[in-house]
């Protein structure tokens, strides 16, 4: 029993609250009559708010351009064109200027008249060797002097070995072989023989290093 009265109380409630809520809807924002004396009315005041002053001031310019805005016909004098351009003009040739020979000082060309006037000197002839008198088959050892890169400074040195010691020279033959140090490089060694046997070579090689000339037994053939 109590359930029930509880829930009609709740559906009178809700009922009274839907009604006044419609009421409420339909007299402010529906189409019901509204009070419009409550609502304030905005009006313009009725005298004006900004008043032109006596005294703009401010700066007065001149009336430039006045007859184009006043509607005025413009000045329909002769106009005044700009001076035209002058025609380009060539500029002149300037014909270039060789410049004066050089002239060498006096010393300068004595000089090289001196050196033009000189005949030309003849090559010196490369040094030989005396002709030898053994055969080549004698030379079973020999005593080697030099060892040089220049064939025609070895063929020197002999010639002047013979001249300072013919006794010791005089019956023996100079000859010079070619040795092959590498690929790029080659040696004149210079040889004095021949002798039969290395013994005999060693002898002579004694009596040379006395006298200061280095040397040594070497190969024959």
């Amino acid at each position: 029993m109590n359930r029930v009265a509880g829930l009609v109380v709740a559906a009178v409630l809700v009922g009274g609250f839907g009604i006044g809520a419609w009421m409420y809807f339909e007299g402010y924002l529906g189409t019901g009559d509204r009070d419009t004396e409550s609502v304030p009315v905005v009006e313009p005041l009725p005298e004006p708010i900004r008043q032109r002053p006596e005294d703009p001031g401010g700066y007065q310019a001149d009336a430039r351009g006045s007859a184009l805005l006043e509607g005025t016909e413009p000045d329909t004098g002769p106009e005044r064109l700009l001076p035209s351009f002058e025609d380009p003009v060539a500029r002149p040739r300037v014909e270039p200027v060789e410049p004066p020979p050089e002239t060498m000082p006096d010393a300068e060309a004595a000089a090289a008249q001196d050196v033009a006037e000189e005949p030309a000197v003849a090559a010196e002839e490369r040094p030989e060797l005396p002709e030898p008198r053994h055969p080549r088959s004698a030379w079973k050892a020999s005593v080697q002097l030099l060892a040089i890169r220049s064939r025609d400074r070895a063929v020197v040195e002999a010639q002047r070995l013979l001249a300072a010691h013919p006794d010791v020279f005089g019956n023996l033959d100079f000859r010079v072989r070619e040795f092959k140090v590498s690929e790029q490089e080659r040696v004149q060694r210079l040889q004095a023989g021949p002798f039969e046997t290395r013994k005999d070579a060693g002898e002579v090689c004694n009596r040379l290093e006395k006298r200061g000339v280095p040397c040594f037994v070497a190969k024959g053939q």
